[in-house]
């Protein structure tokens, strides 16, 4: 482990820590993870767990890019409200408060906030049912960790997010609100590990318009980015699911997991 890693690390932990002793949520019964926060569709095909079930609830809005009603919009509420209360506290305390990723500037991680738990079980019970049925050859039956976060776009904010694939066997991302015009998800084809530049194929170009509640599922390696709003605040959850068997078996770079979280991997298009 590199001293910066080291050091890094130490500060997340230290900042968690302060965290759990002296932050008061608003929203406690959020941090525990109750079926009341799905819609019945999802929650009815997640029981049932059968391919026919499953795939009744999918839209596949171009091969390997998913979507599907996921969130209750009472609890996408609750949660932007925790978010905000949680950065208010951060700046009252004046603790820094830790960017999601290397490219997007405003937002938090949710393990700092407590949400470890209601992560490891949304993406075991409920993620990898979906994901072992669609990406089962790269490790969408074995996922065994995540790294969850809000981001955040606006005018005086990110207002877009470059073309990019994530650290992650598979990748959630669920609209949480507020509301907004513009900042359509782009999405330009399959990026092989270790490539550091791809084309962008005219037939591979997909847009998906955000809505609240609905989540979007892909692999990793899924080339994608978020276009401009134009007005209005965007907030997304999302989430990275990670399978160490299918790392190892597959010679994928397995370096510290907090310091490879904060990394997405830009692209150069050419």
């Amino acid at each position: 482990m590199s001293y910066e890693c080291e050091k890094y690390c130490k500060l997340r932990q230290e900042h968690q820590k302060h965290v759990k002793l002296h932050y008061k949520p608003m929203h406690r019964h959020i941090y525990t993870l109750n079926e009341d926060i799905f819609v019945p569709s999802f929650v009815e095909a997640i029981g049932s767990n059968t391919t026919n079930s499953l795939h009744n609830i999918l839209t596949e809005e171009f091969p390997g890019i998913y979507s599907f009603e996921m969130l209750q919009s009472d609890f996408c509420q609750q949660l932007l409200d925790e978010i905000v209360s949680y950065q208010s506290w951060c700046k009252e305390e004046k603790l820094d408060v830790q960017p999601p990723n290397s490219m997007n500037k405003y937002g938090v991680i949710l393990d700092d906030l407590g949400f470890g738990p209601f992560l490891n079980e949304l993406m075991t019970k409920y993620v990898a049912p979906l994901s072992g049925l669609l990406f089962k050859d790269l490790g969408g039956d074995t996922l065994d960790e995540h790294h969850g976060f809000i981001v955040e776009y606006g005018m005086n904010k990110d207002t877009s997010l470059g073309f990019h694939t994530d650290d992650s066997e598979i990748t959630l991302n669920v609209c949480l609100g507020k509301h907004f015009t513009g900042g359509t998800l782009y999405f330009d084809g399959v990026r092989e590990h270790k490539c550091q530049q791809t084309l962008s194929l005219q037939n591979d170009h997909i847009e998906i318009v955000h809505k609240i509640g609905r989540a979007i599922l892909i692999q990793g390696q899924q080339m994608h980015g978020a276009n401009d709003i134009t007005s209005g605040e965007r907030y997304n959850l999302i989430m990275w699911c990670k399978s160490s068997k299918y790392r190892q078996e597959n010679n994928i770079y397995g370096g510290c997991s907090d310091c490879d979280n904060w990394r997405t991997q830009k692209i150069d298009q050419v």
